[in-house]
């Protein structure tokens, strides 16, 4: 916007000065001039419209132009406005109060074409630069806000907080991690006998209900591998009984395949225990958690039948109060002999 076009406001409880000022201002080009004919009239005007300066006189029988500028600058929606108060000669004392309570210049009576043209011009400049300055600070904060909705879309909360923050994800241990692991059954001879676009939307379909349940029950999406995806409860937010997170998320998750909300009947597995988390590789990185508790739990889902929840013995000793099971009997794990394995009832 060129200064030519910016809304003035001219306020003076006096008719010539008003029109002296109109006149004067549209002989230098400014067009768009709104009049008020004193205080209240001002305020009701900026309540109402937007104006990008003020052309205000100090002395007005309603309210005086000070107690109008205060009034304004309290505002945190108006105190943006330029204001020019009008004074008369002699009038050191109020116009210096002005200028301390956020007036932008001031001008005197009988005015100085030359002066006013350069008075009210500058004051137009200074706040064009400001309205830019609030509109590129305004995209990069929305520009912050979208990388970190996109952060968050592949990392877990705290971890894109923190890159968008420092730049980095510090690596952690968390000591106290519920995982979960669900399989689509079948999956891989959907893939073969299927165009690759056929398989991509499936199973993006397939997932973003997964997702939705997976936020209502607070569990995390860790990651996907193929057709399994990883939740976790207990990262990024404190939570008193993760297992039960998991483990009703779990049960919601069978429900969609029952209800046959999608095509696929899964395989589950639960285990809990510590977990170490943070970013690999240097050029194509991926946030990931490491370590016995998450491999345990993709080895409980390969022994899982379909639309059966196992829960390991660590799991299920977290939550033994509230999670009803039956033994499925002692298993072999990678790096665990004769474990017992528990099967969800529910």
């Amino acid at each position: 916007m060129s200064i030519r076009e910016c809304k003035l406001l001219i306020v003076d409880d006096i008719e010539a000065n008003r029109f002296t000022l109109q006149r004067r201002l549209e002989r230098d080009g400014f067009s768009n001039l709104t009049l008020a004919e004193g205080g209240q009239a001002c305020l009701d005007l900026v309540n109402s419209d937007e104006f990008d300066l003020i052309l205000l006189d100090l002395m007005m029988p309603d309210i005086s132009g000070l107690d109008v500028l205060k009034t304004l600058k309290q505002d945190p929606l108006q105190r943006h406005i330029p204001v020019i108060m009008v004074t008369a000669v002699g009038e050191i004392e109020p116009t210096v109060e002005c200028i301390s309570a956020g007036a932008d210049d001031y001008i005197t009576k009988p005015f100085n074409k030359t002066l006013l043209k350069a008075r009210v011009e500058a004051s137009l400049e200074k706040k064009i630069l400001r309205d830019q300055e609030e509109i590129y600070l305004s995209r990069i904060e929305e520009d912050k806000k979208q990388s970190l909705e996109w952060l968050r879309k592949f990392l877990p909360g705290n971890a894109a907080s923190q890159i968008m923050s420092t730049g980095k994800v510090q690596p952690r241990r968390y000591e106290d991690v519920s995982i979960l692991v669900c399989d689509l059954y079948g999956f891989t001879n959907y893939c073969e006998n299927n165009s690759p676009e056929k398989v991509v939307d499936e199973l993006e379909g397939v997932f973003t209900k997964f997702e939705d349940v997976f936020q209502k029950y607070d569990v995390e999406k860790i990651k996907t591998v193929g057709d399994c995806i990883v939740g976790a409860s207990g990262i990024s937010t404190v939570s008193i009984d993760p297992v039960e997170n998991i483990v009703n998320c779990a049960i919601e998750l069978v429900s969609l395949s029952l209800e046959q909300k999608i095509q696929w009947q899964l395989h589950f597995g639960i285990h809990f225990g510590p977990v170490v988390a943070g970013v690999i590789g240097s050029k194509s990185i991926q946030y990931d958690f490491l370590g016995e508790t998450v491999n345990t739990a993709f080895s409980i889902c390969e022994l899982s039948k379909p639309n059966e929840i196992l829960i390991s013995n660590n799991a299920w000793m977290q939550s033994r109060n509230s999670v009803k099971v039956t033994s499925a009997g002692l298993n072999n794990l990678k790096g665990k002999t004769d474990y017992e394995i528990f099967k969800l009832v529910h």
